[in-house]
């Protein structure tokens, strides 16, 4: 999450290279017309986070995947305000024990993995250990060759739930990575057949899936966002075969909708109410540093002006903003999570007029900030 305001200022940030990675960090936030007093100008998404107990290993796992760019530099410790916009209320500051943003170049929207592996505070919690626990609980990756990429990904040990689903063009497989992540792999219309064998034909991910326990309650709350674009998805009830590509040995039914913006990237987000099994388990609570996917980063021109917009319509927020993200009175963004229905933490990302640090509560010894570079 430290390195977005790189990626989306008009300035070079001084970040270090990861290896054999090539630097983004010349994205500039586009002028956004606001077209009503209450549009918050949403435009992109900007990553979403995934929380590891073993950097190395997941941050090679995405990268055969084809997350191949990343941006590395970041603190590794940060103010105690940042550390409340994470929900880590009585902690004077966190500490990262890994952290770095993967990109997934060339995708038709902004598809990047703020990746971290938390040192202080550390929660030894497993991932959702099924995908129809309310929350995010698995992103979609679309490929051009399913059948190709399966067969790959097997033989390099990646764990999948069955064998793929459907007809050429409309086939899916689910797949955990290392740290059992829900990954849906899903199959292009358009296909594409492997040139290369040794690599993937993975070209970006589509939607984000979320999952809810009252879709109409949640369509009507991301409209808020700016999520005005909705695409019904009927109830309907599963062949015991495809249930079964999903993980279960009982018929699914579910409903939902695919929500998207009407400007920026376009992306998606995947409601879906599941009907059976229903798992009435919360999703994560605060703070946000359990494994798994835990908040979905999007970006706005103005953060607290979207606050402000958002909470006169009763959006519900963890914290107040807090400047993001070198911990110096030099930051020019700032950070703040939303939680949706259903607990969901949306963090908003926008300019912040710069402002001193805030100051540290009086039991915490002097502000310390430690970059990932300094611990190479």
């Amino acid at each position: 999450m430290w390195t977005k305001w790189c990626l989306m200022l008009p300035l070079l940030c001084p970040l270090a290279l990861a290896d054999d990675y090539e630097l983004q960090a010349t994205v500039q936030t586009p002028d956004i017309s606001f077209e009503s007093e209450t549009d918050i100008g949403l435009w992109a998404r900007f990553h979403f986070a995934i929380h590891t107990e073993d950097f190395a290993s997941t941050r090679d796992f995405y990268r055969r995947l084809g997350f191949t760019q990343g941006i590395t530099g970041f603190p590794l410790t940060n103010t105690h305000a940042m550390a409340r916009a994470l929900g880590m209320f009585d902690l004077c500051q966190y500490e990262l024990e890994k952290g770095e943003v993967l990109l997934f170049p060339g995708a038709e929207n902004t598809t990047g993995i703020d990746l971290l592996q938390w040192r202080v505070p550390f929660n030894p919690e497993p991932p959702y250990a099924k995908p129809n626990h309310l929350g995010m609980a698995y992103a979609t990756l679309m490929t051009g060759d399913l059948m190709s990429d399966y067969a790959l990904l097997k033989s390099q040990g990646v764990v999948f739930l069955s064998e793929p689903y459907g007809a050429p063009g409309n086939r899916f497989v689910f797949m955990r990575d290392p740290d059992g992540i829900y990954l849906k792999l899903e199959e292009s219309p358009i296909l594409r057949p492997a040139q290369n064998p040794e690599q993937t034909q993975i070209t970006g991910m589509p939607y984000i899936g979320i999952n809810v326990s009252d879709v109409e309650a949640s369509v009507a709350f991301y409209r808020r966002f700016g999520y005005t674009n909705v695409r019904r998805i009927n109830e309907q009830m599963l062949t015991a075969e495809e249930s079964a590509a999903w993980g279960f040995d009982e018929p699914v039914t579910y409903r939902g909708a695919d929500v998207a913006l009407d400007r920026g990237d376009r992306h998606r987000l995947r409601l879906l109410q599941w009907i059976s099994p229903f798992d009435p388990d919360p999703a994560y609570p605060p703070p946000i540093n359990h494994k798994g996917i835990n908040r979905l980063a999007l970006t706005v021109p103005d953060v607290e002006r979207a606050v402000a917009i958002l909470k006169s319509q009763g959006v519900p927020f963890l914290s107040e903003v807090a400047p993001c993200c070198s911990g110096t009175d030099t930051d020019t963004g700032g950070i703040v999570h939303a939680i949706d229905p259903d607990g969901v933490f949306l963090e908003l990302i926008g300019d912040l007029t710069p402002r001193p640090v805030p100051p540290q509560p009086a039991n915490c010894p002097p502000l310390e900030i430690r970059s990932h570079a300094a611990t190479q």
